[in-house]
């Protein structure tokens, strides 16, 4: 312990012969105010290394090295692991490219790198130091953070330029790379008004949620206004850490045009078609491909799936960021495989498909050799029309129609009378000698005038009678009807 005694005030002694703008640019690389007289600025960094000591060890080391490579005559660390500040952003972040298609801020070990960026923001500069939240088995603890805008010069670009943000960073662990993650029991206030947030994410999961947007909420034009952040939490069993980041976010809009210059070629589509089918395990059939999103239940736009996916099925890119967005999980909505930003590419096999069939197509055929065509629609059950050589049943169906029609409109002497009226017809039919069916067509057409309700062109479409000099079929069941039902003949004959 007394060697880092001695370390400590080895640096101390450091401090005291540094001029104002150095001690500034200390202040500045840790996120320390740089406002205030020299001693301020000598107290504040002290007061850093004695409690990054213990608490973050990888934080002490880093100032201890920011203040040897000053009084070296270096302007920041020169270690490959550690970027110096001060070159590409104006808060000492500089920009390069993660493989993952989208930018993100070189940041050094003590500040910036303790949280992971994610395709909607880019962590940019830290404000203020990393707090540390005490274990509370059984009770409340609130973090109290105070800060001015004129303290913190990158915070004047959170109230320029709507794309950066002030968020609020919590995580379990301080080293390595971490996930947001918020005690269960936790509440932001900003300025004594409450900021609305998923702070358990999904079943308290890390990373399932988003850091905390506390834009909106400061003071920043007025550049003395103390603007005070307040964290409260309860009943936690391990320790977490707080911080302030000032972040680039990243819309939607752009996210899409980054998936979209990854690409799954169609080639290797149809090799993957052909492949499954000429498995001595499978049976080759054809395959629908749907051509809507399964999250949005829209037709697919931007066809898009992860490159580790082993089906064809695609998901909508803006659907899907949009899901994102609300609650990080990158997992595929098809297959619940890892889908993280980097491995989202678009599909040029669907995109083929959503190019050349019309917007009201839906579902496409594959067939085992990678070709497809549009499935065909099944058409809507009609009844089908009888051939010609049942035109004896059409008949029956519309004398049935009639007779009911004699039932239901009878003479006034009731049910028996109505009967004999309907039998009527094949009666005098009988009487009138000849053929069964010679003939007589008035006594049809005398029926028909009777009726009230159903007009006479129901009756002539069973009819026939475009040739006169043509006797009408009538079917062997019309003949027995009267039999049928139990009428004698003696009683249809009485008139």
């Amino acid at each position: 312990m007394s060697s880092n005694n001695t370390d400590i005030r080895s640096l101390e002694r450091i401090i005291s012969t540094l001029l104002n703008k150095q001690l500034q640019h200390i202040c500045s690389s840790h996120g320390l105010r740089t406002s205030g007289v020299k001693a301020d600025l000598q107290n504040r960094i002290k007061n850093a290394l004695h409690e990054n000591y213990q608490s973050d060890p990888a934080n002490y080391i880093a100032i201890r090295d920011t203040i040897m490579n000053i009084r070296g005559g270096n302007s920041g660390p020169q270690s490959s692991s550690m970027p110096q500040p001060g070159h590409g952003y104006s808060n000492g972040a500089s920009v390069v490219g993660n493989g993952a298609g989208y930018p993100i801020a070189s940041r050094a070990p003590h500040s910036d790198n303790i949280f992971k960026n994610t395709p909607f923001y880019t962590i940019e500069k830290r404000i203020g130091p990393l707090h540390t939240c005490p274990v509370m088995n059984n009770h409340r603890n609130s973090i109290t953070i105070t800060l001015k805008a004129s303290d913190y010069p990158d915070l004047g670009r959170c109230a320029t330029y709507s794309p950066t943000k002030l968020m609020v960073f919590c995580g379990s662990e301080n080293t390595g790379l971490q996930d947001i993650q918020f005690p269960h029991q936790s509440e932001v206030k900003v300025n004594d008004d409450d900021v609305k947030h998923n702070l358990r994410g999904l079943k308290n999961k890390p990373g399932s949620t988003h850091p905390v947007d506390i834009t909106p909420f400061l003071r920043l034009k007025q550049t003395n206004y103390t603007n005070k952040v307040e964290f409260t939490y309860a009943l936690t069993t391990k320790k977490f850490y707080l911080a302030l980041y000032v972040c680039r976010t990243h819309p939607i809009d752009e996210l899409v045009t980054r998936i979209k210059a990854k690409k799954i070629s169609k080639a290797s589509v149809i090799r993957e078609i052909s492949k499954k089918a000429n498995d001595p395990d499978v049976v080759a059939t054809s395959q629908n491909l749907s051509l809507k999103c399964p999250l949005s239940y829209a037709r697919l736009k931007v066809p898009c799936r992860g490159i580790s996916c082993n089906h064809i099925q695609c998901f909508d890119a803006n659907s899907f960021m949009q899901l994102q967005e609300q609650g990080p999980t990158w997992n595929c909505p098809i297959c619940s495989k890892s889908a993280p930003f980097e491995n989202l590419a678009i599909d040029e096999y669907v995109q083929e498909v959503l190019e050349n069939t019309p917007e009201s197509c839906e579902q496409v055929t594959i067939e085992p050799d990678g070709q497809w065509r549009v499935k065909s629609e099944e058409p809507e059950p009609t009844r089908s029309r009888a051939p010609n050589g049942t035109k004896i049943e059409d008949d029956d169906d519309i004398s049935i129609l009639s007779d009911t029609h004699a039932f239901g409109n009878g003479t006034p002497g009731g049910p028996i009378g109505s009967v004999r009226n309907a039998m009527s017809t094949p009666s005098r039919s009988f009487l009138g000698g000849g053929t069964p069916n010679g003939g007589h067509r008035e006594t049809p057409n005398t029926q028909r005038s009777g009726s009230s309700k159903r007009p006479a062109e129901v009756i002539d479409l069973t009819l026939s009678s475009d040739e006169d000099d043509e006797p009408i079929v009538r079917p062997p069941k019309r003949q027995n009807l009267g039999p049928t039902n139990g009428l004698n003949f003696p009683s249809a004959y009485s008139y």
